[in-house]
């Protein structure tokens, strides 16, 4: 275009009419993408998700085939154990020996008479059993008596319920109890307040547990402690309540089933006074003779002297006469005039029979002095044990029977120093000893070594603290005291209890 031309004569560009088209074109290809974007993200998102579910799904199947599994097993073992539930029913019955007590005729008869009690406390249970609906389906029928042996037995014997010949009878009952039926048991607790209580307790509350325990009898209506135990079974159809003595005030209130068996066990309380027994009846004595007082033969050992005069032959009917005992010479007094009685008789009457009236000696004797506690030290400063009399074979007998009776082993601090202070003591107790008895539980106890063997000072020490034959012992180094056996046990010194020194002869 000339220089004389004009604007008009300017060209257009002809891409300036395509120009916001594009533009237009671009932004939707941008917003076009931006959209695919979004939902390409989408189905990514969707896609993961769906395969988490597929995955979950796939567990979800296995797990319901495995549960499925399970489910089957567990119901074949529950379908086992209702089986076998209803397939062994059986009954317990608990006894708290020490108040719900067996008749003393059949205790008296030892093992018969324990025999006796278990067949007929059996039969007494599958009538009542067979005569209840409830407990048609009994099969095996429990029965666990709890009890203190020593001490029902101690009570028995002080009240004069039992005879007073064998204390060992309620354990020759219990024993033949337990062999006549073999689902019938004893169990001793020994010693201790409520030791019977808290056994029979815990035996009713794991039994209360068992399905297969349909019938659950408690026989301890005569303790009120009971009746705030029974609180917390209230309901509970499948107890009973075994009444033996007159219930406790407490249990009025139950409305248990009740059942009793009165030809097996005592309708009555064991007296808490002891009873003369008929062979302490007074007796008519002769002229001259003052009245007299008789004990029962196990009272507590004889602390005062033995008396001055015993008739011949042990008149008193069985009674053990006093041990004897080394007396100081009497004072000078008028002769004794006895006559012989006679040798066919054995009784106080036999004493009122004499021909030739009694003369007694009740002058004055001077009172013994006791001997003095000592122990003996042989030449090398050891320990030398003082020699003990030989035991009497009865009294060995009447401490293993004592043994039995009380299932422990005599503590031989309270018998023989008198000094246990242990109120948790493992060891029995009970009565005193009698000397026969305390001299045989001394050769027992010399047989233990002393922990501190011939170096031992202690004055009361019952213990072994040497061989008694070092130079000859059958034993060899299986002895107890084989490590003393080089030990001289021949004493050249006593040392009393106040450090006074006496030398022996050689």
């Amino acid at each position: 275009m000339s220089r004389y031309e004009g604007p008009e004569a300017v060209e257009r560009d002809p891409a300036q009419p395509y120009l916001a088209p594009l533009q237009t074109w671009e932004s939707l290809v941008r917003e076009r993408h931006g959209i695919e974007q979004t939902l390409h993200m989408s189905y990514m998102d969707l896609l993961t998700r769906y395969r988490e579910k597929c995955a979950e799904c796939d567990r979800e199947k296995r797990n319901a085939v495995v549960w499925e599994k399970e489910h089957r097993v567990t119901e074949r073992e529950l379908n086992g154990l209702k089986a076998a539930a209803e397939s062994s029913p059986f009954a317990f019955v608990v006894v708290d020996g020490d108040g719900a007590v067996f008749r003393e005729d059949l205790i008296a008869s030892g093992e018969d008479g324990g025999r006796e009690a278990a067949h007929e406390l059996h039969q007494q249970l599958k009538a009542y059993f067979h005569d209840s609906p409830q407990f048609s389906n009994i099969d095996g029928i429990f029965v666990h008596v709890v009890l203190s042996v020593e001490g029902l037995s101690r009570a028995l014997h002080a009240s004069g319920t039992l005879p007073i010949t064998d204390h060992a009878a309620l354990t020759k009952f219990a024993r033949g109890f337990c062999r006549a039926q073999p689902l019938f048991a004893f169990t001793d607790v020994g010693y201790g307040k409520e030791q019977a209580d808290n056994k029979v307790r815990k035996l009713f509350e794991v039994m209360e547990k068992n399905i297969q325990c349909k019938c659950l009898i408690l026989a301890g209506c005569h303790d009120n402690g009971y009746a705030t135990f029974l609180e917390s079974f209230r309901g509970n159809h499948k107890i009973c309540l075994l009444e033996t003595t007159p219930q406790a005030a407490d249990f009025r209130k139950f409305t248990f089933k009740r059942v009793s068996f009165p030809s097996v066990f005592r309708s009555e309380p064991v007296p808490s006074k002891p009873t003369l027994p008929p062979a302490f009846a007074t007796t008519t004595m002769p002229p001259g003779f003052a009245a007299t007082t008789m004990s029962p033969a196990y009272s507590a050992p004889r602390t005062s002297p033995p008396p001055l005069f015993s008739p011949v032959g042990n008149g008193m009917n069985g009674l053990p006469s006093p041990a004897p005992t080394a007396s100081p010479k009497p004072a000078p007094a008028a002769p004794v005039a006895t006559s012989k009685p006679e040798p066919q008789q054995n009784s106080y009457a036999t004493v009122g029979r004499t021909s030739a009236p009694l003369t007694i000696n009740i002058a004055s004797q001077k009172k013994a002095v006791a001997p003095r506690p000592f122990y003996q030290l042989n030449r090398d400063n050891e320990r030398v044990d003082v020699p003990l009399a030989k035991p009497d074979q009865g009294a060995i007998k009447s401490l293993e029977e004592r043994r039995q009776m009380s299932g422990m082993n005599l503590c031989n601090r309270y018998h023989l120093a008198n000094s246990c202070k242990n109120t948790n003591c493992n060891f029995y107790h009970g009565d005193r000893l009698t000397p026969p008895q305390m001299l045989a539980l001394r050769h027992k106890t010399r047989n233990l070594v002393c922990g501190n063997g011939h170096h031992c000072r202690e004055i009361t020490c019952n213990l072994g603290h040497h061989c008694s034959t070092p130079g000859s012992c059958y034993f060899g180094d299986d002895c107890r005291f084989s490590e003393m056996h080089g030990m001289d046990i021949t004493p050249t010194m006593k040392i009393y209890e106040d450090g006074t020194r006496e030398l022996l002869p050689n």
